[in-house]
């Protein structure tokens, strides 16, 4: 093992590698120099941070792979360049966004164990594909493509960022690296069983459209210099509309009379007015959503009508008021 350890680790070249970051590890690509027939790899720490069986030579047939200590000597058929390839479970990432004053930024957040890396090309890959027997990647780790060829530019069921290339340090790493402009729609949202309260709370929110695919991830909101909260972002395609919801509303209230129209031995119909007072100097969009106990029958022309109660959007004017009456049959 000795004079293998001499002889063939001077066939490895310090090339700068191709990273694919997923949330829970990465796939790494470092271009090799083999000579004929056998070579070892020097690993070091590195080996304990691998899942099993992803290391492999690409661009080679192999024969076997012998594992001794922290090197590992690959027997195979054939010479020449060739691609060592690993997924990296020391390498993990996530995104988050900043939205302020119409420009929503992605953002990267690396986080590298053990000695850096030196990325050529830096891809960031997000999306659901679990990643078997790798005892010490998260449970939500993704799986990496097949090894060979080149990651195709939408990828089944993921989405891929390219990121500047870099020497990745360990420790915590973050970069901005896409930036799009955004005409963010304020709204107010109720969104549960019916109630019959005076007044019934308002969550405030964010619509606005995609102006890249958005993969999940926490989103930051800024507006004129204040910050208003944190919020998850869903994963949105390109072009469609994306929402956050920050939490109640301090300022808004819907308020709601329930009155009784008539009764039967079976049920009771009931006259429902909600009623909308917008506070805010700029205009907003109300959402409404309600389920009701079944059986029900509801007369609301304005709303559409759900198995389970309804869902309604109006927008409002600045400082506008809306009054919102519906007829609503309850078995008694």
């Amino acid at each position: 093992m000795k004079q293998l350890l001499a002889l063939f680790s001077l066939g490895l070249l310090a090339l700068a590698q191709e990273v694919v970051v997923y949330p829970g590890f990465a796939e790494v690509k470092e271009p090799v120099v083999l000579p004929p027939g056998a070579w070892v790899y020097l690993a070091g720490e590195k080996l304990s941070r691998m899942a099993p069986g992803s290391l492999r030579l690409l661009g080679v047939e192999e024969v076997e792979r012998i594992y001794q200590g922290s090197a590992v000597l690959f027997r195979y058929q054939g010479e020449g360049p060739a691609t060592l390839r690993y997924l990296y479970t020391g390498l993990t990432g996530e995104i988050f966004y900043t939205l302020e004053e119409g420009t929503l930024t992605l953002w990267a957040r690396l986080r590298l164990e053990g000695e850096p890396l030196e990325a050529k090309r830096l891809t960031r890959l997000a999306g659901e594909a679990p990643l078997l027997e790798a005892p010490s990647a998260p449970k939500a780790a993704l799986r990496a493509f097949a090894e060979g060829g080149p990651i195709p530019e939408s990828p089944f069921g993921l989405f891929r960022y390219e990121l500047p290339p870099r020497k990745l340090l360990p420790g915590t790493t973050e970069v901005p690296f896409l930036k799009g402009e955004v005409q963010p729609e304020r709204l107010l949202r109720y969104q549960g069983p019916f109630r019959t309260e005076k007044l019934l709370p308002l969550e405030r929110g964010y619509r606005f459209r995609a102006p890249f695919p958005l993969a999940p991830g926490n989103l930051e909101a800024v507006e004129g210099g204040l910050f208003l909260g944190q919020a998850f972002l869903p994963a949105t395609p390109k072009a469609e509309a994306a929402e956050v919801w920050l939490g109640k509303d301090l300022e808004a209230r819907l308020f709601r009379s329930v009155s009784l129209l008539s009764r039967t031995e079976k049920e009771a119909t009931y006259r429902v007015e909600t009623r909308l007072e917008n506070p805010y100097p700029y205009p907003v969009t109300l959402l409404l959503s309600e389920t009701f106990p079944e059986p029900f029958r509801l007369d609301f022309p304005r709303a559409a009508h759900l198995p389970q109660g309804y869902r309604l959007e109006i927008p409002l004017k600045p400082e506008e008021s809306l009054t919102l009456v519906y007829r609503l049959t309850l078995p008694r």
